[in-house]
């Protein structure tokens, strides 16, 4: 094995610039639009949860856009509760799915 003299050896001198405001800008552009909803599907469950409506490439202003112009097949509820089940993540058919209604906050914490 060769080994190197003081003089021979370099590392490179790059420098990068943290420029975060670009991490920021980024992160504005992908950021949560949530929405708690109720969701029943076609065997009757009921589930409670959030959804965010940017979740597709194009974000959304509305729940009905998200389910109908959305191209993902599913709807991605998270902090849902379902029967005895709190706090899961769920993934949902939208092909399953027979209604979708938006709850208010004070709506929600009254049925949890």
């Amino acid at each position: 094995m060769r080994e190197f003299a003081k003089d021979e050896w370099h590392a490179n001198d790059l420098e990068f610039d943290d420029d975060s405001s670009e991490f920021n800008s980024f992160n504005a552009h992908i950021s949560k639009e949530n929405r708690q909803v109720v969701v029943k599907t076609i065997d009757g469950s009921l589930i409670r949860g959030n959804i965010n409506l940017n979740s597709e490439s194009l974000p959304m202003d509305r729940v009905s856009d998200l389910l109908i112009k959305g191209q993902n097949k599913f709807l991605i509820m998270y902090n849902a509760t379902l029967g005895d089940r709190r706090d899961a993540a769920v993934i949902i058919n939208k092909s399953q799915i027979v209604w979708v209604m938006e709850e208010t906050e004070k709506q929600a914490k009254g049925k949890r």
